[in-house]
């Protein structure tokens, strides 16, 4: 389709109707920029997924940018796979870009690869586009929204977030601004979806610290605790917590391996205790271990799916063990975190997750920090983006009850932002597939 060269367009090509594989383009004078490009696992294909670009080409000439909110997989999981096509500079703070590299170090094309490391807050213009990042707070470090301008237009990408007032580790958002931009005429947010069916405020972080701290002191043989790994803060906390309970931390797991030297490369886990590795881990009293360790979605491969299994010789469970499942469920992985969690029950090990105790905390807005945010900004339109088909109707549903237009939009469609936001019509979108370990 033919757009009018002077309008700025939005079309997002992925994350726009499921929870994953986000990738969104903007569009203005046939240029674009892209915020984010990640992937959506497929556990019974054994496969990352990530969106069909093909119709990027048909609506711009060149792209300008990859523009990183953060460094998850959902958001940087892709590039590694589209780079090659688009062979464009990429703009991401410190940790993403450190995590970037980690993933384009097993490809060929590595050292080609241009990026920015932008500060926690900065702006700087891409050809037509005016850029301004935001800090805000998320369940990894170094989150940030984009301000977006073109022409006339303006909008808000805020990417993933919280109103995180107690993050334990990095900065807070900078609601000052936010409220800045309320004068700023913003034409539209496009905004995270997530937890819009939720009501009230996402806790914070550093509420988690007293729940652990009586879970770790309650266990009288090893704490194993399996989180999201690119949760710095989280692991900071463990860390913590190991150090005042007198247990050894113990972190196991490629991906939380690559986190903490991502983490560190960007000035954070200094206070990190030494660890021990498998070599060590059989010497220790159970009583004096507190292990980190990659697997809370049940993956059989992950490294708490190993040990379920007893698989490994170095590194093990044994009865009077517990488990904390410091980590939401991700919808489609339910059954296999059943299926771990059951087979440590029939061991004698104790499970503990977040449906039996407040061990974790999610890095996506409730409504009422959904509302704030509107409140701040006060944009002429929001569009919501990040979910499934419910979750996008309960976005839209509360902004029409602020009083705001909204936009229902999936992958594919086209819209226009000015002082109203219209979509004129339709893309051809698909998805790609890589097998893991390919």
């Amino acid at each position: 389709m033919e757009l009018d060269p002077n309008k700025l367009h939005f079309i997002p090509l992925g994350g726009c109707g499921e929870i994953g594989m986000n990738l969104n383009v903007y569009v203005y004078q046939k240029s674009a920029v892209i915020v984010d490009c990640g992937v959506m696992f497929a556990a019974e294909q054994n496969a990352a997924v990530f969106p069909e670009i093909d119709a990027l080409w048909r609506i711009a000439d060149r792209v300008l940018a990859i523009l990183i909110t953060h460094a998850h997989q959902d958001h940087i999981g892709a590039i590694k796979d589209l780079w090659p096509e688009l062979k464009c500079p990429i703009y991401g703070s410190r940790f993403a870009i450190e995590m970037i590299y980690s993933s384009l170090s097993e490809t060929t094309f590595s050292k080609d690869v241009p990026v920015r490391v932008l500060d926690h807050s900065e702006a700087f213009t891409l050809g037509p586009f005016k850029v301004e990042r935001i800090p805000l707070t998320h369940s990894t470090v170094e989150m940030g929204a984009f301000v977006i301008r073109a022409g006339e237009s303006t909008v808000l990408h805020t990417g993933d977030w919280t109103f995180d007032s107690d993050p334990i580790v990095g900065h807070t958002s900078d609601l000052e601004a936010l409220d800045i931009l309320s004068s700023q005429n913003v034409d539209a947010v496009v905004g995270d979806s997530t937890n819009a069916l939720e009501s009230g405020w996402t806790a914070t972080e550093g509420s988690l610290r007293a729940e652990l701290l009586e879970q770790i002191k309650a266990a009288t043989g090893r704490v194993f605790v399996t989180i999201f790994s690119s949760n710095v803060a989280r692991i900071q906390l463990l860390a913590d917590l190991a150090k005042e309970t007198g247990r050894t931390l113990v972190v196991l797991g490629r991906s939380l391996q690559t986190v903490v030297r991502a983490a560190q490369a960007a000035g954070y886990l200094a206070t990190l205790p030494e660890r021990v590795g498998p070599k060590e881990y059989g010497y220790l009293p159970p009583s004096q271990v507190l292990v980190v360790c990659t697997g809370s979605q049940g993956s059989p491969n992950s490294m708490l799916g190993v040990m379920a299994k007893d698989k490994r010789t170095d590194v093990y469970m044994e009865s009077g063990d517990t488990v904390l499942f410091s980590a939401r469920r991700v919808p489609g992985c339910e059954e296999d975190i059943d299926t771990v969690q059951a087979l440590l029950r029939s061991r004698g090990i104790e499970v503990v997750d977040e449906q039996t105790a407040p061990i974790h905390v999610s890095g996506h807005p409730k409504q009422d920090e959904l509302r704030t945010m509107y409140d701040l900004v006060k944009p002429r339109c929001v569009i919501p983006v990040h979910g499934t088909a419910k979750h996008l109707d309960a976005h839209i549903a509360l902004v029409r009850s602020m009083g705001l237009a909204a936009e229902r939009i999936e992958n594919g469609d086209v819209v226009e932002i000015g002082e109203t936001c219209i979509r004129i019509g339709q893309v051809t979108t698909g998805q790609r597939r890589r097998l893991l370990g390919g």
